[in-house]
């Protein structure tokens, strides 16, 4: 008897597709009840190797304590050991050794897996199956009806010259791109996502990135090759990403207009590949197994959960870009509501009061997962503008990881996402977030281009600087989840905030140290940067009456008489200040010993959890941004470039 003779005719839960977001839905649903009837139904007969198999914490957390599958993913898989990033001069000639690095010292305290996708899916469809999870192969859906209400679903289902006809009180597609909902409903549309193409492929035998270079650089870090590792160029990075069983996943994710052709083929991919002397070095000898490419990798939906009893997840819904791992986590994301209301619906004897329960509460969870959306693509677009830049991608990172661990990581520890009366009540911290994103991303746009015009662009590439981030989330990365901890959860992502804007004009002005000065960070505050969000070298004088002024202040502590400081350009690199008594009333040496206090305070330096508190600004701030913000458009390149044409267009209509 073939598959789809075992297929019964009627199901509580019908999950088209069988991939890592539908076999993971159908374990959570299963893990909720016992009494629910389940089929996956997946077109293909085995899995391979795909895409997609980097995760980070809220991903792990959800495999772990959702799923109940922590002993599994050790055993099998790969622990991730963070991010890690290389930069590069512009012709790609530094061994991997002489290359600025940003990275983890060793594995980060909150699991990630590196996941061999076709083993994860092998492996979940024969735990499902235990579970008493029907799991059909080779069979696949060729058509639907969506019932209305509260009525059932019919499905087509064929399975070479065989048909058969199937009805669901509840539908789930998780099909991947190629979307089998889109013929009941078309939900995805590409406006308003990056437009980057990928293209990969498994490698076997590539070099040991640990055993590369000479001790000093292999002791700055444990387990490099259990990294997501990354090799930046103008728009574009490489990822090597280890997998269990001997491969190695390799690929390219790029912006479409830096390419003027794209190397979506296998030679070109290769070819493009061996340009890199670093990534040549590391795939010496090595045999490239599989390939595959996408031309657009992005797109987006406003649904996926719909109150007449159907959904999507996974690629079947939305994908933004790989560059965070965050495929994982939309799919948690999706996953956690759809059994959430699956169960409660089944559960309910009162049908009134279940349709009330959907038609009430999905269109806010529709909205929790768009913003998601929105959330994680300002951070993405934050860093493609200055991907192979050291000097100012590095500090982004730690600032983004940091964020990361304090917002989204956190409130999915906490069961926030689904805490529909916690969401709706800090819908105002959302809208004040994404606006200091936005803020921030035209700063760095603009000191992008002043590096790049000044030749201080790659300057720090070379360095072969190390850093880690972790002096940024080390004071509440075990606090993660926590709860009554949300005003101290704002105190720091505003600081953190801060201190990276600081950094960004600390690189544009070229003025070492800025960011991590205590004087700086006392004087250049929240409000300060709210007034100038544009801030540029015309502003430089301004900054430096204001460092001054802090620094006269807190120099007076130590005397009756005035005086007053001046802080130069030249004070960031001699650490000199000059100060005055006005009224000339001390001594020589009373003067000598207030010059080298001055000099004290002006070298002192203090990490960011020092500044003082701006959370009442903060919260004003963000309560006056509109709904609209949520909607806004996210890469502002884009946005500037409309308004280039907008005023080209105008100029020409002028004459």
């Amino acid at each position: 008897m073939g598959a789809i003779e075992e297929i019964q005719q009627e199901y509580d839960v019908v999950i088209i597709g069988g991939g890592w977001a539908g076999l993971t839905l159908a374990r959570q649903i299963r893990r909720g009840s016992q009494a629910v009837s389940i089929l996956v139904v997946e077109a293909s007969e085995s899995f391979r190797g795909k895409v997609g198999e980097a995760t980070v914490e809220m991903t792990g957390h959800y495999f772990m304590k959702q799923l109940g599958l922590v002993n599994y993913l050790y055993r099998n898989h790969l622990p991730k050991n963070g991010l890690r990033f290389f930069y590069d001069t512009p012709d790609h000639s530094l061994s991997l050794a002489e290359m600025s690095e940003h990275g983890t010292t060793s594995i980060p305290p909150h699991p990630a897996f590196q996941l061999d996708r076709a083993r994860l899916e092998a492996d979940l469809v024969e735990m499902n199956r235990e579970d008493g999870i029907e799991v059909v192969m080779g069979v696949k859906a060729k058509s639907l009806k969506i019932g209305s209400a509260d009525h059932h679903h019919t499905i087509q289902l064929s399975a070479g010259e065989r048909n058969t006809e199937i009805s669901a009180r509840w539908l789930v597609d998780c099909s991947g791109r190629n979307r089998f909902a889109k013929k009941h409903k078309k939900l995805t549309r590409q406006e308003n996502v990056p437009e980057h193409f990928s293209a990969w492929g498994r490698f076997k035998n590539i070099q040991d990135i640990d055993a590369m270079g000479d001790e000093a650089w292999r002791s700055r870090a444990f387990g490099r090759f259990l990294s997501t590792n990354h090799f930046s160029g103008e728009g574009y990075w490489v990822w090597f990403i280890p997998l269990s069983g001997g491969y190695t996943s390799v690929g390219i994710v790029g912006e479409k207009d830096k390419f003027e052709k794209l190397p979506t083929k296998r030679d070109s991919f290769l070819n493009f590949l061996m340009e890199y002397r670093a990534i040549a070095e590391l795939l010496e000898g090595a045999e490239l197994v599989d390939f595959e490419a996408w031309g657009q990798l992005a797109y987006r939906a406003d649904e996926f959960i719909f109150p007449d009893r159907w959904a999507t997840s996974g690629f079947a819904s939305m994908f933004l870009d790989p560059l965070f791992s965050g495929g994982g986590d939309m799919i948690a994301l999706f996953n956690d509501h759809i059994s959430k209301y699956i169960l409660a619906d089944l559960k309910a004897s009162d049908r009134a009061c279940a349709q009330q329960m959907l038609d009430q509460q999905l269109p806010v969870a529709n909205q929790t997962v768009k913003e998601f959306y929105q959330g994680l693509y300002a951070h993405v677009a934050n860093v493609y503008p200055v991907i192979d830049c050291g000097e100012l991608c590095s500090p982004l990172l730690a600032y983004n990881t940091a964020a990361y661990f304090l917002e989204i990581a956190w409130d999915y520890m906490s069961g926030n996402y689904l805490n529909q009366d916690y969401w709706l009540r800090k819908s105002y911290l959302r809208r004040g977030y994404m606006a200091l994103e936005l803020i921030l991303q035209k700063q760095l746009i603009d000191t992008a281009e002043v590096l790049k015009s000044e030749g201080r662009y790659f300057r720090r590439n070379a360095e072969g600087f190390f850093e880690s981030g972790a002096d940024h989330y080390k004071y509440f990365v075990y606090l993660m989840g926590t709860a009554g901890k949300d005003g101290w959860r704002i105190d720091l992502r505003v600081k953190l905030w801060v201190e990276m804007f600081l950094k960004v004009i600390e690189a544009k002005l070229d003025l070492p140290m800025l960011a991590n000065r205590m004087v700086v960070q006392q004087s250049i505050l929240l409000p300060d940067l709210l007034e100038k969000p544009n801030f540029n070298s015309e502003d430089k004088d301004w900054l430096l009456n204001k460092i001054s002024a802090k620094l006269s202040e807190l120099l007076s502590d130590e005397t009756e008489s005035p005086v007053q400081v001046t802080v130069t350009e030249d004070s960031f690199r001699t650490d000199l200040v000059e100060v005055i008594n006005p009224s000339g009333d001390l001594t020589h040496t009373e003067l000598e010993k207030l010059a080298k206090k001055a000099k004290s305070l002006w070298s002192q330096t203090q990490e960011y959890i020092a500044m003082p508190s701006m959370v009442p600004v903060f919260l004003a701030f963000a309560r006056n941004q509109p709904d609209s913000i949520m909607d806004s458009v996210i890469d502002q390149r884009k946005l500037q470039s409309r308004e280039h044409q907008v005023s080209e267009n105008r100029v020409v209509e002028a004459v």
